[in-house]
């Protein structure tokens, strides 16, 4: 008797391989579309806290900054201290004793994130970074987005590999998502979570942080980050970067180090509710002579990019920048660090076309400081291609300056390497054999998060 079409057989080699991949194709969509909620919903949080502490609506921090009047300005720093201090010293005490981790969770052979104790924790970033605390706002989007990724990848029932991929997936969508860089939030997932360069990565990456951004433009706009003017390449812009590039590798080496102390003596238990409150009020007070240092490094860096700052103020911020967000990582607050290292060297591009004036006029200040930021950007994040890419996925002036920043970026990266054997390039660290480098491709200069 013939078979029948309704009888029970062995699935064949191609629909074993279907429904994976069908069901990967799904969950990279869902994630993206996750991340990209996730971000708009952190911008939308932000400007709600922001609109609190500092009592204006100017369309920028640090037009709010500026309109808020110094007492209002520290009390509402304040009071966001208090509140953000006893919610984290509560959070690890009874709800997660480790800081919830992108970077553990990539360790995990589980890739498990916990959703709720992610998104609390994220949930008082923005609290802190909304109210002025000097850490990037990429980090609570980055762990919600990853930890919403986790949620996807089981209910799916996806392989332990390709969950894992879409949790670094989902923390460079959020990334993208809340700056609106795509292509700077897949470059970030590849050579700094995966450290990977294969068709498998690549495509939920590119996915992932396209359809997070798109998602997220009725919040955060199609408008880039940094409104810089046309930048130029010539001679000069060319040898400066040359000479500025070591610059940049030695001073970023000590903004890392800076760093690792601040997070390695944090405070701790309910020490963390009075060095939180200390260092917002501080920063209050310090905001009155220079609002520019509150935030997360848009505003000097904007300004840095425009050629405004006068030497003084640059060279100020230049000192006052990193400390204050060591600071806050020293408090034990948590948050990104991206913008920070950012603004830091757009902060010592300025500076150098400054002492430039001092000797010859017309020193090519938007140029000098977009090739300090990227630079510094890639010796902190140890990823030469991040630093580039998201640069100009941030300011979008063309890749008219991309010789300079090449130049400088290679030059940067190769001294700290040369003067630290561990600030080697993150993906050249996975990649040696016999060597643990950072398991789970840890941004070396993102918080915890």
């Amino acid at each position: 008797m013939p078979e029948s079409a309704g009888t029970d057989r062995p699935p064949s080699g191609d629909d074993r391989v279907a429904h994976p991949l069908l069901r990967t194709a799904a969950a990279t969509v869902l994630v993206g579309v996750a991340s990209g909620l996730v971000g708009a919903v952190c911008v939308l949080v932000l400007h709600a806290v922001q609109h609190l502490v500092f009592g204006a609506d100017a369309g920028s921090f640090l037009a709010d900054v500026e309109q808020s009047s110094p007492a209002r300005r520290v009390l509402g720093m304040t009071a966001v201290g208090a509140l953000a201090g006893t919610g984290w010293w509560l959070h690890r005490r009874y709800v997660d004793r480790e800081d919830v981790s992108v970077t553990r969770a990539l360790r995990d052979p589980t890739g498990r994130l916990p959703f709720r104790a992610t998104t609390v924790d994220a949930l008082l970033q923005v609290l802190v970074v909304g109210a002025g605390a000097s850490l990037g706002r990429e980090g609570a989007p980055r762990q919600v987005g990853a930890a919403a990724a986790t949620r996807i990848g089981s209910w799916l029932r996806l392989d332990p590999r390709r969950r894992r991929t879409l949790l670094a997936c989902g923390a460079g969508a959020g990334l993208a998502a809340v700056y609106d860089v795509p292509l700077g939030g897949a470059v970030f997932t590849l050579e700094i979570l995966l450290a990977s360069g294969a068709l498998r990565d690549v495509v939920p990456a590119v996915v992932t942080s396209g359809v997070a951004t798109v998602v997220a433009w009725p919040v955060v706009t199609t408008a880039p980050t940094y409104h810089v003017p046309t930048a130029h390449l010539g001679l000069p812009v060319l040898l400066a970067s040359v000479a500025l590039g070591p610059v940049v590798g030695l001073l970023g080496l000590g903004f890392d180090r800076l760093m690792t102390w601040a997070r390695t003596h944090a405070a701790h238990g309910w020490h963390a509710v009075p060095a939180t409150v200390l260092v917002l009020a501080g920063l209050g007070v310090l905001a009155t002579p220079l609002p520019e240092l509150l935030g997360n490094g848009k505003a000097p860096a904007q300004l840095a990019f425009a050629g405004t700052l006068g030497l003084g103020v640059v060279l100020a911020l230049l000192l006052l920048k990193p400390a204050a967000t060591a600071a806050s990582l020293g408090a034990g607050m948590i948050g990104g660090l991206l913008t920070p290292a950012l603004a830091t060297g757009a902060l010592l591009g300025a500076a150098v076309a400054g002492v430039w004036n001092r000797v010859a006029p017309h020193a090519p200040a938007t140029e000098l400081a977009l090739v300090g930021a990227a630079a510094f950007l890639a010796v902190t994040q140890r990823a030469p291609l991040t630093g580039i890419v998201l640069t100009l996925d941030l300011v979008r002036t063309g890749t008219a300056l991309l010789p300079a920043l090449v130049v400088a970026v290679a030059l940067g990266v190769g001294t700290a390497w040369l003067v630290d054997p561990s600030m080697r390039p993150v993906a050249l660290t996975l990649r040696t054999p016999g060597r643990r480098g950072r398991p789970g491709g840890q941004a070396p200069g993102s918080s915890s998060s």
